[in-house]
């Protein structure tokens, strides 16, 4: 185990990142569908996405084999369960991309902890268990900040199949998040800061808007 990974979740922090810090992981991940715009296109220009965690379920349609192959996607894990991959599967030619359904893989692990992981906190467990990485940074883990900015991007580029989250206020429409996250924003931190115990053979790195015990950055 000496390869490195970066993870790009969808929160405000992914614009504390640039490029320098990209080029020093041998592998990238997407999770979900961050908005293609010039700033998150300049971080991954001419690289290749080895991961791609998607809930296929709402997945979104800007995504199509055109997005993909732009992207150098090489393989998409579904998020949710193993039924819902119909949903982006029948949307895309290209078969061959989809590669995995983590969500019940990691579900006893997570029911253990009492915690509704999001897909970030999936794929996190899931790369961790290939035993592969020996350091791992996360970018835009911002665990649902109750007022804060919900993603690095502008409410108007969301993804059309999550803009009832505007409808049911559960988004402002300045992009501020509304509520208290189903996932838990307690035992995720827990869960996050309990990583550093649990794998001290893992380079932990974040860059994230949340406060972590064991973290300096």
């Amino acid at each position: 185990m000496s390869k490195s990974i970066i993870i790009f979740g969808k929160g405000p922090s992914v614009l504390r990142c640039n490029r320098e810090v990209v080029n020093q992981h041998d592998d990238i991940a997407i999770i979900n569908y961050p908005v293609i715009n010039d700033f998150f296109y300049g971080l991954i220009k001419d690289r290749e996405i080895k991961y791609h965690f998607a809930n296929c379920a709402t997945f979104d349609t800007r995504y199509d084999d055109n997005m993909n192959n732009k992207l150098n996607i090489k393989g998409i894990y579904n998020t949710h369960y193993k039924l819902q991959i119909q949903n982006y599967k029948n949307f895309l030619k290209n078969k061959d991309l989809f590669k995995d359904c983590i969500r019940e893989k990691c579900e006893e692990y997570f029911r253990k902890i009492r915690l509704d992981p999001s897909s970030g906190i999936l794929a996190l467990q899931y790369l961790i268990n290939t035993k592969l990485y020996n350091k791992i940074t996360l970018v835009g883990y911002d665990n649902y900040k109750l007022g804060e900015q919900t993603y690095y991007y502008k409410p108007e580029e969301y993804n059309n199949s999550i803009k009832y989250l505007f409808k049911n206020n559960i988004i402002k429409q300045n992009g501020e998040y509304n509520q208290v996250s189903g996932h838990d924003p307690e035992k995720t931190k827990k869960y996050l800061e309990g990583l550093f115990v649990d794998y001290p053979n893992i380079n932990l790195k974040f860059i994230t808007e949340v406060e972590l015990n064991n973290l300096v950055d």
